[in-house]
């Protein structure tokens, strides 16, 4: 034969032992003229679905292999970890092999590795082809002796030989080679293959240093992609069995993969069976659509007039989803949803196009009404997408999310559901650091008596070849030759396996052996599939998105103690509300930056539809029309017909949804027909829009009341304008969906500034949101209090009476959330009428211990009972008097004074027998603590210096929140940062951002550079602000100050 077949190759899916990806092997099998490939990935088929489409566009047969452990017993926790091959004979092997590995990552599989035993390996069928592998082969590493090696040998189908040279394996292939002979097993050729080529191989030995790992036995390998010509030379050089045999071993690679039925991927939409047919649950899909109706009309929920369109609407989109075989699919979502508000789970009222689907909105997939908001079908459900799965995202709370999941997968069962995986891969400044590291590790492993200082590969090279790299990467590259020669090498290497956080797949066939899963000790359940791949076999993936704002809502609508509201509850036009967002965009979804905020504002905005056009002109794509359609001046299209279809939004095409709109109300197409012809230009298909031409000319000419020719060029001047413009529309049913989420955090603000406040602060995405929901309160009346006893929990909490919202404490170093929570609670039940009080409760009442109580009191937690040195004097007192609960104290232990004389009055030392003590007997201990508190509140002693309490702070809270509400305070500035601002002449100044000592104020000042080189201060100095001016542009400036401490 004149070739051979590369069985056991290794990609950068076996992670971490290779830097190739698979299609260079592939490429590279084809360039050979090889007419098979196997991929053999250690103890997993990831990325089979793409491997093997990237073999048929090569015309190259795909193998469905891995090589995979073995283990003697799975009852002990032992690391044998043998290797195996095991192939796909046909399409019973397949669906068996994937069974296997899906079941050597179970729980009771797995020891470091997925594994099976040597038992199940001897009960696979022969519809798997099973090799014996390299020399972690169980034939190489079980003595000959052992009782399960004979019948090991008997169930391989061929003996794996490899063309390594060096002692270990010469004499495991001649050992092979007299197995061979004694049971008639034939011998079958690999390399080994873990690199494409030689450069590929130094990248995969020094990410093993990297990573420090290390082989042995690989020393002497050549673990490269070889040709015939290549393969026959190494085992020449080898010269361990005779040529005939290997010669016949490297054929048998060849007859091997004939003996390999070819297969088609099922690309077939497979959405969900749920009730046992299409057929069934299509009819409990109508069920469904029939009971939310009449429900949704019966309350109100859908009004009377709009119900004949609802009727109309469905009919057609139900024609739609059945003939799609969508019906499953569209069931299923409605039952999660529903699911979800049944156990007081929130979604957001829609993302993406589904919102522009009524039967969506019947059945509770969303909750925006079509009719009221004029979202468009067509642009979700396309009858002529025949082939494209459907495709619904849920925005939920983080926290909602593993509940959402775990009802999945007990409603549709684990054998149909899996998670999405994902591969960690490395980027550029990732690639850079993983080379660095290698070097160090290699240099240290080949200086082993060095000082790790004289190591020339330091952490801080890696820092500074990042640096480099982002300032001129070119120029980098050219300095640092040595690291970036491997760069390429490394550059996107699969290195870490991870899952989709978002994704679960709904299967209607069971996917353990139909496409492979693995457990993951995290997640669960895995597909051995990713994201791409499973879209390409047209699985259904259903991501539940994590979106803050979800819960920033509902937690405002728990303090605020109202259900969350629905859509058809909220008055979109109340004017109220709209003239509340003018005051502020901050908490406003969507619209929290400066410039949406500004856009907001410069358009007055008053309706839903006006904050949705806000919302497409603010993106990018939006630039061109910007400014005029903020100013509201209309735009003239080709012809009138066009500028009444587009008068809402002055003319301009601001929406993908429009292109469907003027094809289909002006040109007379379907819905179906315009979302497809919407998408032909999209994505640039001119031969498919030049195919629909004519229809459209003729619809547009037949709806025109001008000559033909002048209405056809009309029709294609607007064409091109659409084509032009196509990259930047918007996609009209999720800005309206999102809209309305903005909308309902504005409501909330205006009619529960509280509880939103609360809630925003409570849940921020960014430490930016605090310093913003700071200023929100503000804006409310609002004062932001520190940690304080009684108003704080936990969280941030709000006291409607005395308008405050008090930082919460959980985040104070080790406390949690427990004792926050019996803090409040204890206050509330019964307010302590002292500190002594408040520690004989804390004592009996909740779980806080020393340490939490003492940093409580650093913090200035109970200022409300004295300032910190006065309460850690009393405090000291109530340990003295071992917590409150000492029966005596010993006169030697008292110094006269105070508190001797205090004792005496609360405690006897006379015996029952009249004679004198030597211990005083305290007959009155609560009392007594009164009385020691009061005498150290008289004593006036002072408060601990700013200094102190700025580090206290910082060390058990992270940030500094001291105010003292003294008016000779509020020049004193604590500086929280500062930043160089610079321009084309150089740095000019520096901006910091302060806050008052005395008002707890901040503000952001800037100083110039002059003055700054001066006096200069850093993070967390006190200033005294002397002099503070505004410019005619509203900045203030600090130009003289003095830096106290």
């Amino acid at each position: 034969m004149d070739n051979y077949v590369a069985y056991h190759v290794h990609s950068d899916y076996s992670l971490l032992d290779s830097t190739t990806d698979f299609n260079l092997y592939i490429e590279k099998a084809k360039q050979l003229g090889q007419k098979a490939i196997c991929f053999t990935e250690h103890g997993n088929t990831r990325g089979w679905v793409a491997k093997k489409m990237a073999c048929d566009a090569a015309g190259i047969k795909y193998l469905h292999g891995v090589e995979i452990y073995l283990t003697e017993s799975l009852q002990e926790k032992v690391r044998d970890n043998y290797h195996t091959i095991l192939i796909a004979k046909n399409r019973q092997g397949f669906l068996e092999l994937n069974k296997l590995l899906s079941m050597s990552t179970d729980e009771d599989h797995k020891y470091y590795v997925g594994r099976l035993s040597f038992d199940e390996f001897l009960n696979i069928s022969p519809n798997i082809i099973k090799m014996s592998a390299c020399l972690a082969s169980p034939l190489n590493k079980l003595d000959v002796s052992h009782p399960y090696y004979e019948k090991l040998v008997k169930k391989y189908d061929y003996l794996e030989i490899q063309p390594h040279d060096c002692e270990d394996q010469i004499v495991y292939n001649r050992h092979l080679t007299a197995l061979s002979q004694r049971y008639g097993i034939p011998l079958i050729a690999a390399t080994d293959t873990h690199s494409i080529d030689q450069y590929y191989a130094e990248c995969r030995s020094l990410l093993a240093y990297a990573k420090s790992k290390h082989y042995d036995t690989e020393d002497n390998f050549d673990l490269t992609y070889k040709s015939r010509e290549e393969l026959e030379e190494a085992f020449k050089k080898q010269d361990a069995i005779p040529e005939e045999a290997w010669q016949t071993a490297i054929d048998n690679t060849v007859l091997m993969a004939d003996q390999v039925e070819e297969f088609e991927l099922d690309t077939s939409l497979k959405y969900p069976i749920l009730y046992g047919s299409a057929e069934e649950d299509r009819e409990k899909f109508i069920q469904n659509i029939n009971e939310k109706l009449e429900a949704k009309l019966e309350a109100g929920i859908i009004q009377r007039e709009q119900e004949q369109a609802f009727r109309s609407a469905i009919e057609d989109e139900l024609r739609i989803f059945t003939k799609l075989g969508m019906c499953g699919f569209m069931q299923s979502m409605s039952e999660i949803i529903t699911w979800c508000h049944d156990h007081g789970i929130v979604t957001g009222p829609g993302r993406g196009s589904v919102a522009g689907s009524r039967i969506a909105y019947v059945t509770d997939i969303t909750d925006v009404n079509p009719e009221t908001w004029h979202t468009v079908f067509s642009r979700f459900c396309n009858e002529d997408r025949i082939a494209e799965v459907g495709d619904i995202d849920t925005d939920v709370i983080e926290d909602d999310r593993p509940k959402i999941f775990n009802y999945i997968i007990e409603r549709f069962g684990q054998r149909k559901t899996a998670f999405v995986p994902s591969c960690g891969t490395l980027k550029d400044l990732a690639t850079i650091e993983e080379i660095v590291r290698g070097f160090r590790h290699k240099w240290a492993e080949q200086h082993p008596e060095a000082d790790k200082s004289e190591n020339p590969y330091q952490v801080s090279l890696a820092a500074k070849i990042k640096a480099d790299y982002g300032k001129d990467a070119e120029t980098c590259k050219q300095k640092y030759k040595e690291t970036f020669y491997y760069f390429d090498g490394f550059l996107n290497t699969r290195v870490s396996q991870s899952v989709h956080p978002a994704g679960i797949v709904i299967s209607p066939v069971t996917l353990n052996d139909n496409y492979g899963v693995f457990h993951h000790k995290d997640s669960g359940i895995v597909l051995q599939i990713d994201m791409e791949e499973i879209h390409e076999v047209s699985l259904v993936k259903y991501d539940m998105l994590v979106l803050n704002t979800l819960q920033i809502i509902r937690d405002a609508c728990k303090l605020a103690n109202i259900p969350y509201p629905k859509s058809h509850e909220i008055d979109w036009d109340d004017q109220k509300v709209w003239e509340d967002m003018m005051v502020s965009n901050i908490g406003i979804f969507q619209m929290e930056s400066p410039f949406a905020g500004k856009m907001l504002k410069d358009f007055n905005t008053k309706s839903i539809f006006d904050m949705s056009l806000v919302t497409a002109c603010i993106r990018p794509g939006g630039a061109s029309y910007r400014e005029e359609l903020i100013a509201r001046i209309p735009h003239k299209n080709p012809s009138p017909l066009i500028d009444e279809l587009l008068k809402d939004q002055y003319g301009r095409l601001v929406y993908q949804e429009d292109i469907i709109k003027f094809l289909q109300e002006v040109c007379g197409l379907s819905g179906g027909e315009a979302d497809t012809v919407r998408r032909h230009i999209a994505r640039k298909h001119e031969d498919e829009l030049e195919a629909a031409l004519p229809k459209i000319l003729e619809g547009y000419c037949q709806k025109s009341d001008k000559p033909r020719a002048v209405a056809e060029e009309e029709a294609k001047e607007f064409i091109q304008v659409i084509k032009d413009s196509s990259r930047y529309m918007f996609n009209y049913n999720h800005s309206i969906s999102y809209c309305l989420v903005g909308f309902l955090c504005a409501w909330l603000r205006c009619y529960h500034p509280y509880e939103f406040v609360t809630s925003y602060l409570n849940n921020p995405a960014k430490d930016e949101d605090i310093r913003n929901g700071t200023k929100l309160a503000q804006i409310y009346g609002l004062k932001i209090t520190p940690p304080m006893f009684g108003a704080s929990s936990d969280q941030y909490m709000f006291d409607p009476d005395r308008k405050i919202v008090s930082k919460g404490i959980s985040s104070v170093k080790y406390l949690n959330k427990v004792v926050p929570q019996q803090l409040y609670a204890m206050y509330h039940q019964k307010k302590p009428e002292s500190f002594m009080e408040t520690l004989l409760r804390i004592r009996s009442e909740t779980s806080c211990n020393e340490r939490q109580l003492l940093n409580l009191i650093r913090i200035g937690f109970f200022s409300e009972y004295g300032n910190i040195r006065e309460l850690q004097r009393i405090y000291d007192i109530f340990k003295f008097f071992n917590d409150g609960i000492a029966k005596s104290i010993k006169k030697t232990k008292l110094k006269d004074g105070p508190m001797c004389e205090i004792v005496k009055r609360h405690a006897t030392d006379i015996g029952v027998k009249g004679n004198e003590l030597k211990s005083y007997t305290i007959t009155d201990m609560p009392g007594l603590l009164e009385e020691c508190e009061r005498n150290v509140l008289s004593l006036g002693i002072e408060e601990a210096d700013v200094k102190s309490r700025i580090k206290d702070q910082l060390e058990l809270m992270g940030y500094i929140d001291i105010t003292t509400n003294d008016h000779q305070d509020r020049r004193k500035l604590l500086v929280l940062e500062t930043f160089e601002l610079g321009g084309p002449n150089g740095v000019w100044g520096v901006a910091t951002t302060v806050r008052s000592i005395g008002t707890g104020n901040e503000a952001r000042l800037t100083v110039r550079k002059s003055i700054f080189d001066k006096k200069p201060f850093a993070q967390y100095n006190i200033l005294f602000g002397a002099g503070l001016y505004k410019n005619k542009k509203g900045y203030w400036y600090l130009n003289d100050y003095k830096v106290l401490e």
